[in-house]
């Protein structure tokens, strides 16, 4: 009845969908020669915040607009080895804003660009906004455990020939990724 009760329960296991495999042995009581391996997976990872939102507020189209700085952090970065790095980026999804009115002038995703501010544990890169590829933002140093700035500026390139106000949107996407080896 023993080994008819335990084949059951046994066949209930695998019935159930249980992948868990277990290793059976008699031995004499007490006793403490079992063991089992416990194992973490631990995937790259890191807590990335960047800005919900960036205004420009434009007092003159025939000008530049600079908006307020803004804060960007990388923290608890884990990465595969001490060499790699992260990588951030931005693109547009759009190659320009949607304006207020349907079919009036508005800026080109090309006329938004950003400076190469001092950063912590991490290197600054200028660059464009464009909607073909993503453009490096900054890149992290080698073995960081955080990276950040609180001095990322955006710039509104002038454009005469906005005519209409109101809000003009383009919503971007970040890109945060391991390179190096």
């Amino acid at each position: 009845m023993h080994h008819l009760l335990r084949a059951a329960v046994i066949a209930a296991g695998f019935l159930s969908g249980g992948t868990t495999a277990y290793a059976q042995t008699t031995v004499v009581l007490p006793d403490t020669s079992q063991t089992t391996d416990l194992s973490v997976s631990v995937s790259e990872q890191a807590r990335v915040t960047v800005p919900s939102g960036v205004s420009f507020i434009v007092a003159n189209v025939g000008a530049a607009t600079l908006a307020n700085g803004v804060a960007v952090t990388l923290e608890q970065i884990v990465l595969a080895s001490a060499s790699k790095q992260l990588l951030i980026a931005l693109r547009a999804n759009a190659s320009a804003f949607t304006p207020p009115s349907s079919g009036t002038a508005t800026w080109a995703a090309a006329d938004v660009s950003w400076n190469a501010p001092s950063w912590t544990a991490a290197s600054g890169a200028a660059g464009t906004l464009g909607s073909a590829t993503f453009n490096t933002v900054a890149t992290c140093d080698a073995g960081a455990t955080a990276c950040s700035t609180t001095a990322l500026l955006f710039t509104l390139a002038p454009k005469p020939s906005v005519q209409r106000s109101g809000t003009h949107i383009l919503v971007v996407t970040w890109k945060v990724e391991s390179i190096g080896s």
